[in-house]
């Protein structure tokens, strides 16, 4: 209800690249993708229906190679890793938002899928950016008392263990 499926461009290369000119049409083109799945889909299918879209439009001839992926996760609200989160979050005085979907990926399927089957959830008191760039980075201090910075941040997953523990 809060997405869709998507089929992202994240790199296109064609055509020749090398230095002078070079007037004919590229011998080879690539295209990188990634795929944002919703719940009740798996990352097979949508490799099948990527593949038979390609197909059904003459270009069955594309070679798909899938470099990693997996299938989307949905957890419940009212799952207690969820509600010792949150429980966390208020003692911290930290606001939290729940997400019903959310368009960043992470292999939370690993977690709540077969053999596993557990409620799984993303957490934390700090603060970074850039994440997968050659810039990222983790907040060490902060000034702002609503950021954690990494020693609170630390002391935010260890309250966290000890909620689990005693919510029921």
């Amino acid at each position: 209800m809060a997405s869709q499926p998507t089929v992202n461009i994240q790199g296109l290369v064609a055509g020749y690249t090398g230095p002078g000119g070079k007037t004919v049409l590229p011998g080879r083109a690539e295209a990188k993708l990634e795929c944002r799945l919703v719940p009740n889909q798996t990352r097979q299918e949508a490799e099948a229906k990527l593949k038979a879209h390609l197909a059904k439009r003459g270009f069955g001839d594309i070679e798909v190679v899938v470099s990693g992926g997996y299938d989307p996760t949905e957890t419940a609200e009212d799952s207690r890793v969820i509600r010792a989160q949150q429980a966390v979050y208020a003692r911290f005085g930290a606001r939290a938002t729940l997400y019903p979907r959310l368009a960043g990926s992470w292999p939370g399927s690993v977690f709540t899928q077969p053999p596993v089957s557990l409620p799984a959830g993303q957490f934390g008191l700090g603060h970074g950016s850039g994440a997968h760039a050659p810039d990222e980075y983790f907040l060490i201090e902060s000034i702002n008392p609503a950021v954690q910075g990494l020693a609170g941040c630390t002391a935010g997953f260890v309250d966290f263990l000890y909620e689990m523990a005693v919510i029921r």
